[in-house]
């Protein structure tokens, strides 16, 4: 069954309907059939959990992927759920749904150590000086704080831009994809918060250098691809992936310093 098919197949099930059906699971956990309706009444419920990731994991992982992740989740919440948790079957399952996503997420991270210390090292570098020069950094400036040359910073945040990294995306650190807001997966709250960060993210977009801002423009605005992007620019594609990440990481550093 297609993302499309659950969506449009798959309908919230009345309090009513819900408590029979566990009723029933309680009485004969045993009993496939009934499981598989348990768990069909709950897909909507993963399909929004994955929803909820940050763009920039979604778009790096596709959400069917993060979905199959998620029914395993809601397949153990359900075998651990009890009456005794004193809890919403939904909200229960919303950690084990999570959980199991992320779990999946790192699975697919195979930086090694030394890369990965050098990658968070360039990123407290970048926030360092963002804060003491109250502007992005230049890649000499980076390299310099992170005992680097500037190929290796390139090559670094390029290796880093090719993962997920959970300690990267999931911190209070905003970056700009981010705040590529999808309405239908956040709520109204959630939704002004974005809007108003964005607000200050297109103030910040002002300071990056004039290359950064072409990128951004042709990715976003223009919505080439990297491939089109390069060609444009008339640089490889593997460099523009990594000034594009450079530039998520100094707008982030410019979020988090105000």
């Amino acid at each position: 069954m297609s993302l499309s098919q659950i969506i449009a197949e798959n309908k919230v099930i009345s309090a009513e309907e819900e408590a029979a059906l566990w009723k029933q699971f309680m009485e004969d956990p045993g009993n496939s059939e009934i499981r598989v309706r348990l768990v069909e009444s709950y897909l909507l419920l993963v399909l929004k959990v994955a929803n909820k990731l940050p763009f920039s994991i979604r778009q790096k992982i596709p959400v069917e992927e993060l979905f199959g992740a998620g029914v395993i989740g809601l397949h153990e919440a359900i075998s651990s759920f009890s009456e005794e948790k004193k809890v919403l079957f939904s909200t229960f399952a919303y950690k084990r749904i999570r959980g199991a996503i992320m779990d999946e997420l790192r699975s697919q991270d195979h930086l090694t150590r030394t890369q990965r210390n050098y990658y968070k090292e360039i990123c407290a570098a970048i926030n360092r000086l963002t804060a003491q020069l109250s502007r992005p950094p230049t890649d000499a400036e980076i390299a310099e704080a992170s005992g680097l040359t500037i190929a290796q910073v390139d090559k670094y945040i390029g290796i880093g831009s090719k993962t997920v990294s959970l300690d990267d995306e999931m911190e209070g650190g905003l970056s700009y994809q981010d705040l590529i807001v999808d309405s239908k997966a956040i709520s109204p709250e959630e939704y002004a918060h974005q809007s108003l960060a964005l607000e200050r993210l297109r103030h910040h977009f002002r300071e990056l250098e004039e290359r950064e801002q072409k990128i951004l423009f042709l990715r976003h605005y223009e919505e080439m691809s990297v491939k089109e992007i390069a060609k444009v620019l008339e640089i490889s594609e593997g460099r523009i992936s990594q000034i594009y990440q450079k530039i998520v990481l100094k707008l982030r550093a410019l979020m988090n310093s105000v």
